[in-house]
């Protein structure tokens, strides 16, 4: 294949950093919204075309970054053209139109991959090649939190920023069994804005995820306790410590322990996540191969976090399909 064309469709602001990157990678082939001057300033920046319909563009595949009760429209109108189609995450809205898009997508033979930007992070990739592979995990958590952004409308912090651990737990640890959570909202009268999570996993062990639009800093941390050692990974500075230590206890004085603590920081390459995403989606059509995060997995995540809604409303554990 030629220089892959690549469309993006939605001007926000997941739409300006796609068509940004894309065009660094030099695949950016239009800009698609309804909102005319949106659409031409973000076509008029990289010299691309701009519509308010897909079908004024020549294109092998799009990125979708749209509200997501518009996702299953828009990705099933590409797919039946034949489009290869990355969707921003939340993959969609409900379960029965992301198994469509699935079942769509294999019928027409075609690229369906979800964005789930947090799978690509160098600490995450470390954690699952170094850690996660190569030594007994015990225990998982997460913490996403920061004050409100402007830019959501339609999603609560469960589907905004909850869903990101839910992928990469999931990534790290397996299918999720059960979902058990509380939250609420406090400041934000239509959708909740605070929540914690509790995943049982079906191998019997257990994550936990706090996420919320309430804290005035912006924390992206990941954790692990492990047989040996506890990991601590930071999605921003993209950054590891692992820590281990020896105990040694007297019994007479439990007051004065010994103990020798082994701190190990690893600071990473910084690369960004979103331009690994999408070459790693340009590299699954060109070579027909699955993308890291598939229709299946940002579908799985969409479960998990309907399962923790549905926990907030009825004060019990739900089992996920």
């Amino acid at each position: 294949m030629e220089s892959m064309r690549v469309i993006v469709i939605g001007a926000g602001i997941m739409g300006k950093n796609h068509a940004r990157v894309l065009n660094l990678l030099g695949h950016l082939a239009g800009v698609v919204d309804m909102n005319e001057e949106a659409a031409m300033a973000v076509a008029k920046k990289y010299g691309v075309e701009w519509s308010r319909d897909i079908k004024d563009l020549d294109f092998d595949a799009a990125v979708v970054a749209t509200p997501t009760i518009t996702h299953y429209s828009i990705a099933k109108t590409l797919i039946e053209e034949g489009k290869h189609v990355l969707v921003e995450k939340p993959f969609v809205h409900s379960i029965e139109a992301g198994e469509e898009l699935i079942d769509m997508s294999k019928e027409q033979d075609v690229i369906l991959g979800v964005g789930h930007i947090e799978r690509y992070n160098p600490m995450v990739e470390f954690i699952k090649k170094n850690i996660v592979n190569n030594t007994e995990v015990i225990s998982i958590g997460a913490k996403r939190v920061s004050g409100f952004p402007a830019r959501i409308r339609d999603v609560g912090v469960v589907m905004d920023l909850g869903v990101h651990d839910i992928d990469v737990l999931r990534y790290l640890m397996g299918d999720v069994a059960t979902v058990y959570a509380s939250g609420g909202n406090i400041k934000h009268e239509r959708y909740e804005d605070h929540a914690s999570i509790l995943l049982t996993f079906k191998d019997g062990k257990t994550g936990y995820i706090e996420t919320n639009w309430l804290t005035p800093k912006k924390i992206r941390k990941l954790w692990l306790t492990t047989e040996s050692n506890y990991v601590e990974g930071d999605y921003m500075a993209q950054s590891i410590e692992i820590s281990s230590d020896k105990l040694e206890v007297d019994e007479y004085n439990a007051y004065r322990m010994s103990i020798d603590l082994n701190i190990r920081k690893i600071n990473l390459k910084r690369e960004e996540p979103l331009r690994r995403e999408l070459q790693d989606f340009i590299n699954a059509v060109e070579n027909h191969k699955l993308p890291l995060v598939t229709g299946v997995d940002g579908l799985e995540a969409v479960k998990i976090a309907k399962a923790a809604l549905k926990s907030m409303e009825n004060g019990k554990a739900v089992d996920v399909g």
